[in-house]
């Protein structure tokens, strides 16, 4: 599992952000397809969507993903599923969750001045996340339990790790806790995992790149054919890689 962009709304409301989840029968099966889709970079390192600093390198490594994709779509065992929200329906998620849930949960400032929701965490004591960043991390909640409703996501979710979480804060891998302790409250048979190393895990980056290539599609940050083709993936009869505008509608 990854998302794009980083765990934080921009405060752009038509800025869209992007959950993407990877569905593999077995983690060999989903160590054979890393190794065989992910490109990598001049080093031998497996290389991110976001990785290049020159135009013309990143699209040609873009342009090789995308390749590899439809090359081997038919023999892929394996399933991809994105999901989309603008910032303003991101805030709406976040908006209904705290009128939900007013009895444990409240709003302060922090000592910079800046906005922090405040959640009464059983045996925990209460946890401030800036607002922000609340509001994608409870988005990524809600994507996560649709998806147990639409294809029963269950099991062991291992993630890329979340946008300012350390083991060496208050609350170790806040961000991912707080999903967690979210997630333990609808659906007790997924949890979130990420490695103690960064900088070693390889069981994301997949996500990575189709959550890069579908929000930058998305967001027309990406050449024509670029965004052309991830159009094209999703409109495929074997439906192995989709897409889903989740507005709050929806839920």
């Amino acid at each position: 599992m990854d998302s794009q962009p980083q765990e934080s709304l921009e405060f752009d409301t038509g800025l869209w952000h992007t959950l993407c989840v990877c569905c593999f029968p077995d983690s060999k099966r989903a160590k054979y397809w890393i190794h065989s889709l992910v490109p990598r970079k001049s080093n031998g390192n497996f290389a991110k969507w976001s990785d290049g600093r020159g135009t013309k390198p990143k699209y040609t490594r873009r342009v090789q993903f995308i390749d590899q994709i439809f090359k081997t779509y038919d023999g892929m065992d394996f399933s991809v599923h994105c999901i989309s929200s603008t910032e303003a329906d991101i805030s709406k998620y976040a908006q209904y969750y705290y009128e939900k849930n007013i009895t444990t949960t409240s709003q302060e400032q922090d000592t910079k001045g800046v906005n922090n929701l405040v959640f009464t965490v059983p045996g925990v004591g209460p946890v401030r996340i800036q607002v922000l960043r609340a509001a994608k991390l409870i988005w990524i909640y809600h994507c996560l339990d649709y998806l147990k409703q639409k294809i029963n996501l269950n099991g062991i979710i291992y993630s890329d790790w979340f946008s300012n979480d350390s083991y060496t804060t208050t609350y170790p891998a806040l961000g991912v806790s707080f999903v967690n302790y979210l997630l333990n409250t609808t659906n007790k048979n997924a949890e979130i995992r990420i490695s103690k190393d960064p900088g070693m895990s390889e069981a994301d980056l997949l996500s990575d790149w189709f959550a890069g290539w579908a929000n930058s599609s998305k967001n027309g940050k990406v050449q024509p054919y670029i965004a052309a083709k991830f159009e094209e993936v999703i409109c495929l009869s074997q439906n192995k890689i989709d897409w889903e505008n989740l507005t709050f509608m929806d839920f």
